[in-house]
């Protein structure tokens, strides 16, 4: 290979030489690789150094004597053919991208006329690192080619006690706070999830981490779904009506506020859907007890007919009728979200 490479330079020194007169001889170039055990194709050498139109000259003649003196076949080929059969090394893992596992705690607090402190919990994140080693197969024209083969391992592991520390503040009865303190990498952060007020929020400590909680001013929060429930529906058959009471649990609480409650009256029918007979909405000023009276007559009808009284009654029997309700709180104590109550009794007509 050194011969291919010396005769190469050379033939590039004729190239270069062509206003330039000089006696070039090369033995020395061959015999020198007598102490080389190659195949050694030199046609082009010679080839190349005879179509130059130069006034070098030069003698190749001992080049292929010297050559064919070594008594091997000369063939360059053979080189790139071997060079495909070359044991090529396998490079060291190489760090890839990082992965932090989290880990999340959540802490709910109710009224209190005083400071309250969390329990404290545990937090731990695995923090993974990923490495890719590059080897090298048999590709599809025998040569060889890289491929990637990737894994995770655990590098470092992180551990944290957290606690949450809220100053006193004045929540109403059914109202309670929710609050997510979440561990990733080296990293603790606090999350609000529900809560009655808006917090200063201060942290302190590595591996024992205390949040501390100051009010600042109340935000409305949802109404108890419990604060009302309905204590009778009935029917009077004399009348005609329907009858619905209801009971207020926070009446104190809301004095001076409103109460909205919809209803929606629905036949319970055996073996296919209940249909809809009309709703009727009520607005009252909050007090202990409220009382609703109404007639079909009196119900916004659906939009459509899904009445089924012209389905036999023996396969669709009518069970009774029933309410669908809920209610609001209008006023400035907590949201107006609708809260679904869900059904009353079925009674029959």
């Amino acid at each position: 290979m050194k011969l291919l490479v010396l005769a190469l330079s050379l033939t590039g020194s004729v190239y270069a030489g062509t206003n330039v007169n000089r006696d070039v001889n090369i033995n020395n170039v061959v015999n020198s690789s007598n102490a080389f055990d190659q195949n050694v194709n030199v046609n082009n050498v010679v080839n190349n150094v005879n179509n130059h139109n130069s006034n070098n000259n030069v003698n190749v003649n001992n080049i292929i004597n010297t050559a064919n003196g070594f008594g091997q076949d000369v063939d360059v080929n053979n080189i790139v053919n071997n060079s495909n059969n070359v044991t090529l090394p396998n490079p060291r893992a190489v760090p890839g991208g990082i992965r932090d596992t989290r880990d999340c705690a959540r802490f709910d607090f109710g009224p209190s006329d005083s400071d309250m402190m969390s329990d404290k919990v545990w937090l731990r994140s695995d923090e993974y690192i990923t490495e890719c080693n590059t080897i090298y197969v048999p590709g599809p024209n025998g040569q060889q080619v890289p491929q990637q083969n990737c894994y995770e391992r655990l590098a470092y592991t992180y551990r944290s006690q957290v606690q949450i520390n809220i100053k006193q503040r004045n929540l109403l009865p059914w109202e309670r706070e929710s609050f997510d303190v979440c561990m990733q990498g080296q990293w603790i952060d606090i999350y609000i999830v529900q809560a009655g007020y808006k917090y200063n929020i201060s942290k302190k400590g590595y591996g024992d981490v205390l949040f501390t909680l100051t009010p600042q001013n109340k935000i409305a929060m949802n109404p108890d779904v419990e604060g009302l429930s309905y204590t009778e529906f009935s029917y009077n058959k004399d009348t005609k009506k329907y009858t619905f009471k209801v009971s207020d649990k926070w009446a104190k609480e809301y004095a001076g506020e409103k109460v909205y409650i919809k209803l929606e009256l629905k036949k319970d029918i055996s073996n296919w859907f209940d249909s809809s007979l009309g709703t009727k909405e009520f607005t009252f000023d909050t007090s202990n007890n409220y009382t609703m009276e109404f007639s079909e007559d009196e119900l916004v009808k659906p939009d459509t007919n899904n009445d089924n009284n012209y389905r036999g009654d023996k396969l669709f029997d009518n069970k009774g009728f029933y309410l669908k309700w809920g209610f609001k709180r209008l006023g400035t104590i907590s949201k107006d979200k609708y809260m679904d109550k869900g059904e009353t009794v079925r009674v029959q007509k």
